[in-house]
């Protein structure tokens, strides 16, 4: 893949993080989500906004539990929280500037993990769907305004590209009799200790990507069968992935992106070449490391600072104190040794 002139693209990437304090009898956690904007002058020379700020200080979000709830619940619930929040910080964004011409997201671009659809909690069960729809609002609103939204996940360690192709020499088999070599070295097993990354860091030299392939969705599933049927509205959609080497000392990164239910293969492939150009002059600065930069930026911003933890937790323990309410900790965290 040639690395395209971007010269005059805004792209945006979002992240956030969340930090959590658990007490004796009730949990607090903060969370915040950033933005980032680069409008390339240049290839290399960029003009850099933040959303909603440097350092995320008005965006920020308090969230406390005081329901006597197992820490599963408690991680899921600040996770959908976490979710949410970046993806209405991006419809807003695109609501208020639609001259954005590319998304990235840090992870994936479909929602996950399905099942918590389904959760005895029915806060949490709410919170998804609440989600599922902020989701829907954000393919839209890509759709409406012509920007490319892409996942570009870090680290994954999944094996079903590799899989795919594993169950395709199978069928090439009987036709093919210059795999016979390769069959003999019992490629089943091998493969087994193969995950995607690990293959195509092999396999991929710099600018180079695999083929696109199918992201097989438990919302698919779902969606299929008829159980929760409103989500065929929100997914009305196919989706796509990737590897693409973008550094010749790092490993692939895995770019997710989706399609219209009514397209063809090759526009989707034409689709992941034009991502790929657009994801190489600003992934490849580093021989070392191969992330988009707006992403690195964003991770930067977003993620608290030791004296940052220090002040919020304090203000919110004086506040409290202030009306008479104190706080033990876990006794883990309260040795006197």
């Amino acid at each position: 893949v040639s690395s395209a002139n971007i010269r005059g693209l805004n792209v945006v990437s979002v992240d956030g993080s969340s930090i959590s304090k658990k007490f004796m009898d009730v949990d607090f956690s903060f969370l915040k989500a950033i933005a980032v904007q680069y409008y390339f002058k240049e290839n290399h020379i960029a003009r850099i906004k933040y959303f909603p700020d440097l350092n995320g200080f008005n965006n920020y979000f308090v969230q406390a539990n005081f329901i006597n709830r197992d820490e599963n619940s408690i991680d899921a619930k600040i996770s959908l929280d976490m979710n949410y929040i970046e993806i209405n910080l991006l419809n807003d964004m695109i609501e208020r500037n639609s001259s954005i011409d590319l998304i990235i997201i840090d992870g994936s671009i479909v929602i996950m993990p399905i099942n918590l659809l389904f959760s005895k909690d029915p806060e949490i069960s709410k919170k998804y769907d609440t989600l599922l729809k902020a989701y829907q609002r954000l393919y839209s609103n890509c759709k409406e305004h012509g920007i490319i939204l892409i996942g570009s996940i870090k680290d994954t360690r999944t094996s079903a590209l590799t899989n795919l192709l594993c169950d395709s020499i199978q069928l090439l088999k009987p036709t093919y009799s210059k795999l016979s070599d390769f069959i003999k070295l019992n490629y089943r097993e091998v493969v087994k200790y193969l995950s995607d990354i690990g293959l195509f860091n092999r396999l991929l030299i710099k600018s180079e990507r695999s083929c696109i392939f199918n992201c097989k969705t438990e919302i698919d599933k779902i969606r299929d069968t008829g159980i929760k049927k409103e989500i065929p509205y929100y997914f009305p959609l196919s989706f796509y992935a990737f590897y693409l080497k973008t550094a010749k000392y790092d490993t692939p990164c895995r770019i997710e992106f989706f399609m219209d239910e009514k397209h063809s293969i090759e526009n989707a492939s034409k689709k992941a070449d034009l991502i790929s150009s657009i994801i190489l002059p600003i992934s490849s600065l580093n021989d070392n490391y191969g992330l988009p930069i707006p992403q690195i930026e964003a991770h930067k911003r977003a993620v608290f600072k030791k004296n940052e933890i220090d002040i919020l937790f304090n203000n919110l323990i004086r506040n409290l104190h202030l009306n008479g309410i104190s706080l033990l900790e876990k006794r883990r965290n309260r040795r006197p040794f």
